[in-house]
């Protein structure tokens, strides 16, 4: 049975735990910082303990809040998720915030190893993921890359030639004309060593405003 001093020392483990991965999310500027990832946290737990009491007063079945704990924060989540043309962007953090909901429940189970566990592996994941992807920068990946230039339909052989010159394929390109500039968006297949090395060689043009991937 959960009394009162459970409840109180399970939502401030819930506090502390959503707190930690909040404040890593508002220091690197994410769209669910601090505030959102600590109340994800402790929603989860207040709705986890509930779940438990409901069963316990009522004979419930305890996993019934449990289940739609998951469906909602999904929802929740998909509204992090942003398209932008072939860009999708907030995957991350929708992904995030499903982990702290888990973080969030374990808690209001009183699983503290588990939920504690959770947020180290969690941490490790998003400080140090790019020194974990650069351990496998021979890796190729398909992707678009967007290039913003000066209205030179010459730039788009320029590019191509300056890509192609690194061993990279270009598999499909096509380029438009916006606010007064050439978009230049081409699909390729690369790792990510060598897109830095493009991407220097293609920023020395003086003619490239931006490229982004």
């Amino acid at each position: 049975m959960i009394t009162l001093t459970d409840a109180i020392i399970r939502l401030a483990v819930s506090f502390f735990l959503g707190a930690i991965v909040g404040f890593e999310r508002q220091y690197h500027e994410k769209p669910a910082g601090f505030s959102t990832n600590t109340l994800i946290c402790i929603g989860s737990t207040v709705f986890a303990m509930i779940s438990l009491m409901s069963a316990q007063y009522y004979g419930g079945d305890p996993a019934r809040i449990a289940a739609q704990i998951v469906t909602g924060v999904g929802f929740l989540g998909a509204g992090s998720i942003i398209r932008e043309g072939n860009k999708i962007s907030g995957l991350t953090t929708a992904a995030g915030i499903w982990v702290v909901a888990a973080i969030g429940m374990a808690t209001g189970y009183g699983e503290f190893g588990i939920a504690g566990f959770a947020v180290v592996l969690a941490l490790v994941l998003q400080i140090f993921r790019r020194k974990i992807l650069s351990a496998f920068e021979s890796v190729k990946t398909f992707e678009y890359i967007t290039i913003k230039c000066e209205p030179d339909l010459q730039m788009v052989t320029k590019i191509e030639d300056v890509i192609k010159s690194e061993g990279v394929t270009v598999i499909k390109s096509h380029f438009y004309k916006m606010e007064g500039k050439l978009v230049i968006k081409l699909a390729t297949d690369m790792s990510e060593k060598t897109f830095k090395t493009i991407f220097k060689k293609l920023m020395a043009f003086k003619e490239i405003i931006s490229l982004d991937r």
